[in-house]
């Protein structure tokens, strides 16, 4: 093992509880009531990212949508970034800045949520979602890290913003997936 091996695995737990602790728990239950008010009227949930914040919004749709089938009233919801053939249609066909836009063009309706994640926020085809969510009629909230880029200014007031260093992913990724946790937490309660 090499000797700086438990000196980095210390200082990235360490860092990693100083990121989580940094969190806000009022931005976190505005996301809470969010998803329980579109469970409520029976709107759609969507959620989008790329890479590590794809495996993310796959994962939180289905603890959201799993964990609550067993209510009375479930949680609908789609992870944009689980069908291969149409992100690659749309990527091939279209742009790759539309593999999200133009999913939400297809199934969004007013009143539905659309939630992105990403450790940057400056994601083009996250942006684009953003801007088509908002001409549709959807409400958007971002979790975002590093500075949040621009998904964390154009979804101002609904954002769960994660501060960090520029390039920390992981750290960035482990929190997203603890906040995603402690919603469906919430959700199931």
């Amino acid at each position: 093992m090499n000797p700086n091996t438990q000196e980095f695995i210390t200082h990235y737990f360490a860092e990693g509880q100083t990121l989580l602790a940094s969190i806000s728990e009022a931005e976190i239950t505005g996301l809470v009531n969010a998803i329980e008010s579109v469970r409520v009227s029976k709107n759609a949930v969507y959620l989008a990212g790329n890479g590590g914040s794809a495996s993310t919004a796959s994962h939180f749709a289905t603890d959201i949508g799993v964990g609550s089938l067993r209510r009375n009233n479930p949680v609908r919801v789609v992870s944009l970034c689980d069908n291969a053939s149409v992100m690659t249609a749309l990527s091939n066909d279209i742009s790759f800045d539309a593999i999200f836009s133009d999913q939400l063009l297809l199934l969004g309706q007013p009143g539905d949520l659309l939630i992105v994640i990403s450790a940057s926020g400056n994601s083009n085809n996250l942006i684009n979602a953003v801007h088509t969510a908002n001409k549709i009629g959807l409400l958007v909230y971002s979790l975002t890290g590093f500075d949040g880029g621009v998904l964390r200014k154009i979804t101002s007031g609904k954002n769960i913003h994660v501060q960090s260093k520029k390039g920390a992913y992981g750290l960035v990724e482990d929190a997203h997936l603890a906040i995603c946790h402690v919603i469906t937490e919430c959700i199931r309660s």
